[in-house]
């Protein structure tokens, strides 16, 4: 990372609850291995799209950092589900997704977006990319909209994957 963090955030970052969704072993250690160097400590993991939908409900989230690419369910589909959950209910509907594909097309990032992903994150990924996006994604919330047969982030918005 460019700066050296602050106490405060140090703090912040220590209060954050994380769920990791990815089915290969290796990119979980990877994962994990640089959350908990941002100093992230509440980091539960997932290894497919339906555990995922399973712990966000019972861990709560603020943040879901996820594949794309997984079976039986992808990223994709987790996401939507999430995104159609009711809000008022013991999970977040509108919590950041941030999703992590090697498959950086126009046409993957424009799904995810439709899917209601808050942020798209290509595979090699860095330290500073995966900081950039959380942090973004903590301090510039995305304006929801909640219409028949969608909730989540507006789909005529712009984004492009974040290449590290």
């Amino acid at each position: 990372m460019n700066e050296i963090p602050t106490r405060a955030d140090e703090d912040f970052f220590c209060k954050l609850k994380i769920l990791v969704v990815e089915d290969s072993v290796e990119m979980q250690r990877l994962l994990v291995a640089l959350l908990e160097s941002m100093g992230i400590v509440h980091i539960a993991v997932a290894r497919d799209g339906e555990k995922g939908l399973a712990a966000f409900a019972a861990r709560r989230p603020d943040i879901i950092i996820t594949d794309g690419a997984m079976v039986p369910m992808d990223g994709y589909e987790m996401t939507r589900r999430i995104r159609a959950v009711e809000a008022g209910g013991n999970a977040n509907p509108d919590v950041p997704i941030l999703m992590i594909s090697g498959h950086a097309g126009r046409e993957n990032v424009t799904h995810a977006r439709d899917q209601g992903v808050t942020d798209y994150l290509t595979k090699p990924l860095s330290a500073d990319t995966l900081y950039e996006a959380i942090v973004a994604a903590v301090s510039k919330p995305v304006h929801f909209l909640d219409k028949p047969g969608y909730r989540g982030p507006s789909p005529k918005r712009s984004l492009d994957a974040r290449r590290s």
